[in-house]
């Protein structure tokens, strides 16, 4: 028996809605009343937007409906801004993190150093088993905080576990990494993008794992070890809105997917995502030009500020993708990887979003023929729309203009919150915030 709830999700291209049921466009959503009009006043019982339905329209002319929604039945609804996904990030040693921006490596020559790194998330498929990964080395006789924050990133980078997580030698310097003139040295441990099964678990296998050193080995009671950034799954994300469609498509009769040939199935979430336009200067939370940075360097500073961005945060700097590992502080963010070209200031600063979610939760109660029982489920409808216009000119901001929220998203806000709030249940406004 399953124990997930009956879902919809309904996948949007930003696009106004649409406007008339005699001539549905291909790529948008719809919102329906009782009689099949187009939603356009409160919810009535007995009326005309008693039920109301979505729907999704395809470019070969076919659509999709959702489940009836009755207006009594109602749970709650709630609305979901876009949230990038964060990496689980840890540093041992010299920590860059603004709020810290210290740490050390006890050095021991000629020194058994032993450390451990617990994987918390699934081995594998239907595998809840931890792993770990156990670190052991001796230190050079003339050992330095450097040569052993080397000896543990090459134990990580060449080890068993070198698909899972990526290890940066760093110091508290200046120059590439911070390791010029530098006193203090770590390591800074991330995590990595692993193999999904998205058809047996329609559920994200993310990597996050906790990091400890032995106090009893050369690592002694001073050498520092702390989390700077947790995993995070996030809302709206590329991931997964594509798990919910994969998921859903069993109640479209795609039950068996060992069948050969193999089913054609179509997904409407986009893996490009929907880039802004420049927040250099953006009205809301400016982050002005990108300050010199070289090529080979981890990090990016702003000459006004990092407010607006988010770990996990898909940004290009003039036209090359990063993606931001972790806020260091007001100015500075670590990017994963190394920054590719030289950026001397003036560079155009733009951020891409996902999906901004709303999440409408119903019951449905039916009777069973013959014998007089109530069958009580609980469904929901998810709507998947892009969290901004292409080229949105503020979009840190939340006020739900279109600066910040896409067409479609200011329609389905307003459409939905004038239906809910007139239902029994009267959820509170909708809101991308």
């Amino acid at each position: 028996m399953s124990i997930h709830k009956v879902t919809n999700i309904f996948v949007g291209d930003g696009s106004a809605l649409e406007a008339d049921v005699n001539t549905l466009t291909a790529g948008k959503l719809g919102l329906f009343g009782q009689n099949q009009s187009i939603l356009a006043s409160a919810y009535s019982a007995g009326g005309a937007s008693e039920s109301i339905t979505v729907s999704k329209t395809f470019a070969d002319g076919t659509f999709k409906k959702s489940m009836a929604i009755n207006g009594r039945s109602v749970i709650s609804a709630r609305a979901e801004r876009y949230k990038p996904a964060a990496r689980e990030v840890w540093a041992v040693g010299h920590n860059r993190l603004g709020s810290v921006n210290a740490g050390t490596i006890e050095v021991n020559n000629a020194t058994e150093y032993t450390m451990t790194i617990r994987f918390k998330n699934d081995k594998s498929l239907y595998s809840e088993r931890p792993e770990t990964l156990r670190i052991q080395f001796i230190s050079s006789a003339t050992a330095t905080q450097l040569s052993i924050a080397t000896q543990i990133a090459a134990a990580i980078n060449n080890g068993g576990f070198k698909s899972l997580i990526t290890a940066v030698v760093i110091g508290d310097g200046t120059g590439v990494l911070g390791l010029t003139g530098a006193t203090d040295y770590g390591v800074e441990i991330y995590a990595n993008d692993i193999n999904q099964f998205a058809s047996s678990t329609y559920k994200e296998n993310r990597v996050y794992f906790s990091c400890h050193v032995d106090d009893s080995t050369g690592f002694g009671t001073t050498t520092t070890c702390a989390q700077i950034q947790a995993n995070s799954y996030g809302e709206g994300t590329y991931n997964f809105v594509y798990n919910k469609e994969n998921f859903e498509y069993q109640y479209e009769g795609l039950s068996n997917r060992r069948l050969w040939p193999a089913q054609t199935v179509e997904f409407g979430v986009s893996s490009t995502g929907y880039l802004s336009g420049n927040v250099a200067a953006a009205a809301t939370l400016p982050t002005g030009n990108v300050s010199a940075v070289a090529v080979g360097d981890d990090t990016l500073t702003f000459a006004t500020a990092t407010t607006g961005f988010r770990g996990g945060e898909i940004i290009t700097v003039n036209g090359v993708q990063y993606e931001i590992l972790y806020i260091i502080s007001s100015t500075v963010v670590r990017i994963k990887g190394l920054a590719t070209a030289v950026y001397a200031g003036g560079a155009a600063v733009k951020v891409k979003y996902f999906y901004d979610l709303i999440v409408i939760t119903f019951a449905d109660n039916t009777f069973t023929s013959g014998a007089d029982l109530q069958a009580l489920a609980t469904k929901a409808i998810y709507i998947a729309t892009p969290a901004i216009d292409a080229g949105a000119a503020d979009p840190f901001d939340t006020t739900g203009d279109a600066a910040d929220t896409s067409t479609e998203g200011i329609s389905l806000l307003s459409k939905l919150n004038t239906w809910l709030a007139t239902t029994p249940a009267t959820p509170a406004t909708l809101t991308f915030a």
